[in-house]
C-alpha cells in the first residue's frame, strides 16, 4: 500500500508535481458519482524505494483511461532521479499505463501535464516529454504569464481595453476579496450553475465543488476570490489552482447580467497579483483556441490573451487502442514493483 503521506511526498519533491497528481484530488474526482470514475492509481518502488506515483482513472462512459481522469497530472517521478533513471522510470510508468488500459477495454490512454510545473517550464525545445515514451503528440496552448516583473510592469503588458475595464469597474464601487472556500460552496454553485446554463453547457456535480472545499483549499492548493458590487453583494467567483511556483486559473463563475460589467477582468488581475504576492512566478491562464470555430472557445481566447504573458506548449499525450481485445503491452521493467494507491487494489509485480 502506499499512504496518503508517501504519495504526496513524492509528488512534493518532483519536478513533475502538480495539484491534479495530489493524493486527495485523486479522492475527490472519484468521490464524484455521475463521472463513474475507477480508480487504477499505482506507484513504482525501486529497490524499497518510491520513485513514481501516477494518478490514473478509467471512465467506462467515454472508454477512455486518463492521467488523472479529471485534471491533467501525469506520471510524477522522484526528484532525486538523475536523468539516465528519470528516463527509464518514465518509460515504465507509461509502460504500465498501457497495459492496465487495455486490460480495462479502454479506447485510449490519454495523459495532460500542467504548463507550469518545472518539467514542463523548462523543457528543452518544447519538446512533449510524453512522445519519447511513445505517446502520439496531440498539445494544445495555454496562455502563462510570468509574474516576476514589477506590478506596474504586468499592469503595463495588460491590454489597453483590460486596463480600462479595471478601471471603469473600480470607479463604479467593485472590489475583489479572498473569500472562505467552506462558506462560499452554495453561493458558487449557484453562480456556476447560472454561468453554464447561459452558454448552454451541463453544470458540473456540486460533489465536484465541495471536494474542491474539502481537499484542496485547508492547504491552499485552491484559492477562491470573489467580486463584489458596489452594495456588497458577490456577483462572481474566480478559483485558483496553486502548486509549488505555479498557479492556474481552475475555474470561474458569475451572476447572471453582470458580465458585460467588466468585473471578470478585475477579478482575474485581482487574482494574478494575489498568486503573485503569495511567491508564485507562474500564471497559467488556461487553454486557449485561436482561430476556433466555437464561439465560446474564441471569446475565452481573447480575453485570456488581454492580460499579457505568452503563449506556451500545453502538452498532452494520447495513444489508441486499434481493439481492445489485444494482448496487454508488457512493462519490461522487472525491478520494479506496482502497488495501486488505494485500499482495494492488488499488488502488482512487473516483469
Amino acid at each position: 500500500m502506499i499512504s496518503n503521506d508517501d504519495w504526496d511526498g513524492v509528488v512534493h519533491g518532483s519536478p513533475d508535481g502538480w495539484v491534479f497528481g495530489l493524493y486527495g484530488w485523486q479522492e475527490l474526482v472519484l468521490a464524484v458519482e455521475r463521472w463513474s470514475l475507477q480508480e487504477q492509481s499505482f506507484g513504482l518502488r525501486e529497490n524499497g524505494r518510491l520513485v513514481a506515483v501516477v494518478p490514473l482513472q478509467f471512465n467506462p462512459n467515454s472508454g477512455v483511461m486518463s492521467s488523472s481522469g479529471w485534471g491533467g497530472a501525469g506520471p510524477i517521478l522522484d526528484g532525486r532521479l538523475s536523468e539516465k533513471a528519470r528516463r527509464r522510470i518514465m518509460d515504465a510508468t507509461i509502460g504500465r499505463c498501457i497495459e492496465v488500459a487495455q486490460q480495462c477495454g479502454a479506447r485510449s490512454l490519454e495523459v495532460v501535464l500542467s504548463a507550469v510545473t518545472r518539467t514542463s517550464v523548462s523543457a528543452p525545445w518544447g519538446v512533449n516529454p510524453l512522445v519519447l515514451c511513445g505517446l502520439e503528440d496531440c498539445s494544445g496552448l495555454s496562455r502563462v504569464i510570468d509574474l516576476s516583473p514589477s506590478e506596474e510592469d504586468l499592469w503595463a503588458g495588460l491590454t489597453a481595453d483590460a486596463r480600462r475595464q479595471i478601471r471603469l469597474v473600480r470607479e463604479a464601487g467593485y472590489v475583489v476579496e479572498r473569500a472562505d472556500w467552506i462558506a462560499c460552496v452554495e453561493h458558487y454553485y449557484d453562480l456556476h450553475c447560472q454561468t453554464y446554463r447561459r452558454t448552454g453547457v451541463t453544470p458540473h456535480p456540486r460533489e465536484y465543488f465541495e471536494g474542491i472545499a474539502k481537499w484542496m483549499a485547508p492547504a491552499e492548493h485552491s484559492v477562491l476570490w470573489q467580486v463584489c458590487d458596489a452594495s456588497g453583494a458577490v456577483v462572481g467567483y474566480h478559483n485558483d489552482a496553486r502548486f509549488a511556483k505555479g498557479a492556474y486559473y481552475h475555474t470561474g463563475c458569475s451572476a447572471d447580467g453582470v458580465g458585460e460589467k467588466g468585473s471578470g477582468y478585475l477579478l482575474f488581475w485581482e487574482a494574478m497579483m494575489g498568486a503573485r504576492a503569495t511567491g508564485a512566478r507562474w500564471y497559467d491562464c488556461g487553454a486557449i483556441f485561436p482561430h476556433a470555430a466555437d464561439p465560446k472557445q474564441r471569446g475565452l481566447t481573447t480575453f485570456k490573451t488581454k492580460f499579457g504573458g505568452e503563449t506556451h506548449r500545453l502538452f498532452q499525450g494520447r495513444l489508441k487502442f486499434a481493439s481492445a481485445e489485444r494482448d496487454p503491452t508488457p512493462v519490461g521493467a522487472a525491478s520494479l514493483a506496482v502497488k495501486t494507491c488505494r485500499r482495494l487494489r492488488r499488488l502488482v509485480t512487473a516483469g
